[in-house]
């Protein structure tokens, strides 16, 4: 015989334990119990006469309080077969995954915060849930506004909070929370509006020759966060007056394009 069954099981979804029984030479009872919390509960309790059978039985736990232990006995009965086998399962409560998102990291005074919730269950389908999402601003963990009872529809839902002109700088943050021990928390920026640093590479070979046609010359701008600059360039390239007798004074004859 065997027994097929997880060793960890989640509460308010469905398992299943499986029975194996080969080359039965008789008629017996299967039976599997289930020791939960202080009660027992029959999940068989049949008659077997087929030589091999494998057969699965669904269950479910409800939630608990906290992590805890079920056990499970397998036990199989006729004329002059018999044995008995008792297994012990992990229950813990099913938790589901929380997301936040915002739609960008760094928000200005008046700006409107724009953010999701999307809740999944551990097999990664939508779980619609009552969740609580509630604003904390730091360094003073002032609380600025709070929803109640917010229903996830389909596992999504989309809110938004509207800054003020003069909101107090610094790194904000969304908690939602899951249950009474259990919450998610995400950050976001608020800044005051300052011109973005750039800065300009040019690119141009060490030396040229008398029989070069072209002079390549290429202009780059950056912002400090890697991404181009717009705009115009004017870009002039000019030949210092040089000969072998030279004077001082005589650079304004160089040559300009």
């Amino acid at each position: 015989y065997m027994v097929l069954l997880p060793f960890l099981i989640h509460t308010d979804s469905s398992e299943k334990v499986c029975v194996q029984l080969t080359h039965l030479n008789e008629s017996v009872t299967l039976s599997t119990t289930l020791e939960y919390q202080g009660e027992n509960r029959s999940l068989i309790d049949d008659v077997v006469s087929e030589k091999d059978v494998f057969t699965c039985i669904p269950f479910s736990l409800p939630k608990t309080n906290s992590t805890s232990v079920a056990f499970l006995t397998v036990m199989v009965k006729g004329e002059t077969l018999q044995f008995r086998s008792r297994k012990s399962l992990l229950v813990q409560n099913s938790e589901s995954l929380v997301f936040i998102q915002t739609d960008k990291p760094i928000y200005k005074p008046g700006q409107t915060v724009l953010f999701r919730i999307v809740s999944l269950d551990k097999d990664f389908y939508p779980m619609n849930e009552k969740v609580e999402p509630k604003f904390f601003v730091d360094p003073q963990r002032n609380r600025v506004y709070q929803w109640q009872g917010v229903e996830l529809e389909t596992g999504f839902t989309q809110l938004s909070f509207p800054l003020t002109s003069e909101p107090i700088q610094g790194s904000y943050k969304i908690v939602v929370q899951k249950s009474f021990s259990s919450h998610v928390e995400h950050s976001f920026s608020v800044e005051e509006y300052v011109l973005p640093k750039y800065e300009v590479l040019v690119k141009l070979p060490k030396m040229i020759t008398i029989k070069d046609v072209e002079l390549p010359v290429t202009v780059c701008g950056l912002y400090t966060y890697g991404k181009p600059v717009p705009g115009l360039v004017n870009v002039q390239v000019c030949r210092k007056f040089s000969h072998s007798s030279n004077c001082y004074g005589r650079e304004a004859e160089a040559v300009c394009e």
